[in-house]
């Protein structure tokens, strides 16, 4: 019987994410138009941006860049110059975060603002790491189903992440202290539906901290590790927090 309820606990996560992956960014798509494209943008929520302000979008482990062109698409709408990372994000960790923070700065010194980074899963501990290493250049950093606390509790995922990045579990506790000066640039975003990341794994102390604990009718399709950044709730609560004024004196310059 303990065999049977750890096999049950180990394919769960897996099982969920198969039912749910092939069918995202069609669900995506429908969940963002018409009358739900609307709200979700925040077009009667007032959160659409004014300043053409820049936001990079850093997707999860092992995704494609094209995955996250319906989130891109809904950021434009909402008024963001929108950046997406060019890469498939299959690459150690460090040598990864040292591109991202080259790029950061680039975006900075052009544009004359500091940037706000959208990081989805890995995504979204690579932004705590950019912003660590570069916070000069970073305003906020929007977590959404990032497992900051010792990573992913579902060990097959977290195995495997650990060999292709070259880190550790154990190694996000160190990146969690280094971004405690900066919690108040930071918003988690997490799901109890999302077996991957669950809430417990994702909060940072000091930071805003949002558990999507309601599941609305057009959130039920995308309701899992890999669709959560694209949920109606999510999008709103992304663009809502985007609003947030820096915290702080932006300092790189425009490029000449």
């Amino acid at each position: 019987m303990a065999a049977r309820d750890t096999l049950i606990r180990l394919l769960t996560p897996l099982y969920r994410e198969a039912v749910h992956s092939p069918w995202t960014g069609l669900s995506a798509l429908r969940a963002h138009t018409g009358v739900s494209s609307a709200y979700a943008l925040g077009e009667e929520d007032d959160v659409a941006a004014s300043d053409d302000s820049p936001v990079l979008v850093i997707g999860g482990f092992m995704s494609h860049p094209y995955y996250y062109a319906p989130f891109a698409r809904m950021l434009r709408r909402a008024g963001y110059s929108v950046h997406i990372d060019d890469l498939f994000n299959c690459r150690r960790f460090i040598p990864y975060v040292e591109r991202l923070c080259k790029r950061v700065d680039e975006i900075a010194a052009a544009t004359g603002r500091p940037v706000r980074i959208v990081g989805h899963s890995l995504g979204g501990l690579q932004a705590f790491a950019v912003l660590a290493q570069c916070p000069d250049a970073i305003g906020q950093v929007v977590a959404v189903a990032s497992p900051i606390l010792g990573g992913t509790p579902w060990r097959p995922l977290q195995q495997l992440a650990e060999r292709v990045l070259g880190v550790r579990a154990r190694d996000s506790r160190v990146l969690y202290e280094q971004i405690e000066p900066y919690a108040n640039r930071v918003t988690t975003i997490s799901s109890p539906r999302d077996l991957i990341a669950p809430p417990r794994v994702c909060a940072i102390a000091g930071a805003g901290n949002v558990v999507l604990s309601t599941i609305t009718s057009a959130d039920r399709a995308l309701a899992s590790h890999t669709g959560v950044i694209f949920m109606p709730t999510a999008v709103r609560v992304i663009l809502r927090s985007l609003l947030r004024p820096c915290p702080f004196p932006m300092s790189v310059q425009h490029a000449i």
